[in-house]
Formats: structure tokens, C-alpha cells, sequence
């Protein structure tokens, strides 16, 4: 992973909010997003598109339940 130049992107993703807004528009399509990177001037590779939409995606139930300790984390009343 290329963390200096995914580090910048992120950087410019939270200063700029049309390029925010510009990014979501490709979160479906990661060949798309990483063209569109690309034409942003940006070198990020096919990896860190992938771990930028991992990473943007919305939590399931099922990961909330683990993240918050599972089923038997909260007693009982």
C-alpha cells in the first residue's frame, strides 16, 4: 500500500468537500474510482481503493454486535 500517497488523499478528501462529494459518486466501482484517482493526480493503487471502500461502508448488524461486545456483553434485567 502506498500509505504517504493514500495518507495525502485522505487529507484532501476531508480539506475539500466537492472532491468528498466527487469520490462518493464512485464508492459502487473501484476500477472507476481508481481512473478517477488517477485523474486527480493521485497514485493510489487498486488496493487502497479497495480499503477506502471497505473502510466507507456502512456497518451491518451483525458487525455492530461484535463491535459492541456481541449478544452477552449486556446483562440481562
Amino acid at each position: 500500500m502506498s500509505s504517504a500517497e493514500l495518507s495525502r488523499f485522505l487529507d484532501d478528501l476531508r480539506n475539500d468537500p466537492t472532491l468528498l462529494e466527487e469520490s462518493r459518486a464512485l464508492l459502487h466501482d473501484s476500477e472507476a474510482a481508481l481512473r478517477w484517482t488517477r485523474e486527480k493526480g493521485y497514485q493510489l493503487t487498486l488496493a487502497d481503493i479497495q480499503e477506502l471502500l471497505d473502510c466507507d461502508r456502512e456497518l451491518s448488524d451483525e458487525d455492530l454486535d461484535q463491535a459492541a461486545g456481541g449478544d452477552d456483553a449486556w446483562p440481562k434485567p
